[in-house]
């Protein structure tokens, strides 16, 4: 009996959890004006072994629709041991608004992989404004545009979605796990308790940056985009935007197999152990409740739970489906049963894992 009550209070706590979510996204995906003016702009691409991606990036930048002469693109060659840093110098050699930067190691303990290299393409950068992106991703024209209308006079950093390609069920999982969790992203941000920020789509000012003095002063982090945004939220008087928009949209692509997904998801892990309390509250009600249905499939007859279960599912389709819609990519809704199924499991394993074991692997190196 005392399960039965739990699973039926958490469903309440889930449902309200949800509710507010997909009250902040309709916030999120209400109109805002257009840029009426367009400040300096430096786009930091921090690249390893990205041969195979970098190109498709850097033609996409080299096709913002916003003036070059307001324009500095910046990417940081982070110890590549493959082409990328030959087919950079190659592309860029007569664009005046790019520059490719060789990463040099640090010797910091506060600077150590990506942050690193992140770190050291803002040291070089002109802008009022600092955006961010990935070298296997992909921008639109009017991204610089869309990303920069944003900022009000309190605005501090502005969020926005990434998307994956999918053509297959591995890849629609990912997909819809991406959009579920900038869903969450973008309606905290949006109803004013923010919980982070993805640095494949993430914009802040460079004052921001300055205030909080930079990575050098920010505790490392495994995932440094988190790191940043939480120090500018928690030391300077600047609020976050993270906009439903699907004309910021960036493109990136999914993990190829399960190994590689199996890193990425420890990565996200192990950095959001340094989240704020609020952040561990959204987070563990899932858990906990994803928790309950697999006990209660065990010690419970199967009519007390078909109530509870069929309410997740469609708290988790609902917010899905009304992103989507006004993303323009609800395409993708047909992996969604794939992607419960996957959800229910990696909520619950995820966290056990990143207890028992913190070692982080990226790009081929351990941080």
């Amino acid at each position: 009996m005392m399960l039965e009550n739990l699973i039926y209070t958490f469903t309440i706590f889930y449902t309200i959890e949800f509710l507010i979510f997909l009250f902040g996204l309709l916030k999120a995906a209400k109109p805002y004006n257009n840029i009426v003016h367009y400040p300096s702009v430096s786009i930091i691409v921090a690249a390893r072994n990205e041969e195979e991606n970098i190109l498709k990036c850097l033609i996409s930048l080299s096709q913002l629709d916003y003036p070059k002469e307001k324009l500095d693109i910046i990417i940081v060659n982070d110890q590549s041991t493959d082409h990328t840093k030959e087919i950079v110098e190659n592309f860029i050699k007569d664009k005046s608004h790019f520059k490719l930067l060789n990463s040099i190691k640090s010797t910091s303990q506060h600077l150590r992989g990506k942050a690193n290299a992140v770190a050291q393409g803002i040291e070089n950068s002109t802008g009022e404004f600092l955006l961010f992106t990935d070298a296997d991703c992909t921008v639109p024209k009017d991204w610089v545009k869309e990303i920069v209308a944003n900022f009000k006079q309190n605005i501090g950093i502005v969020g926005g979605y990434t998307i994956l390609k999918a053509n297959s069920i591995f890849e629609g999982i990912q997909t819809l796990d991406w959009i579920y969790l900038f869903n969450i992203a973008a309606s905290s941000a949006t109803l004013g308790f923010p919980l982070t920020g993805i640095g494949n789509n993430l914009a802040i000012r460079k004052k921001c940056y300055d205030e909080v003095g930079g990575y050098y002063n920010i505790r490392f982090s495994v995932t440094e985009d988190y790191a940043l945004t939480r120090a500018i939220l928690n030391k300077t008087k600047y609020k976050m935007a993270f906009p439903l928009n699907k004309k910021s949209i960036v493109n990136s692509l999914p993990c190829k197999n399960f190994t590689e997904l199996y890193h990425q998801k420890k990565r996200w892990g192990v950095g959001g152990l340094d989240m704020i309390p609020l952040g561990f509250l959204v987070f563990s009600i899932p858990f906990i409740f994803n928790m309950l249905i697999m006990i209660g499939l065990y010690y419970l007859n199967i009519c007390v739970l078909i109530v509870p279960i069929i309410i997740k599912i469609f708290m988790d389709f609902m917010l899905l489906f009304y992103s989507l819609k006004q993303l323009k990519y609800l395409r993708y809704i047909k992996y969604f049963l794939f992607f419960e199924i996957y959800l229910f499991i990696y909520v619950i394993i995820l966290p056990i894992i990143v207890v028992i074991n913190k070692k982080v692997l990226w790009k081929e190196r351990q941080l």
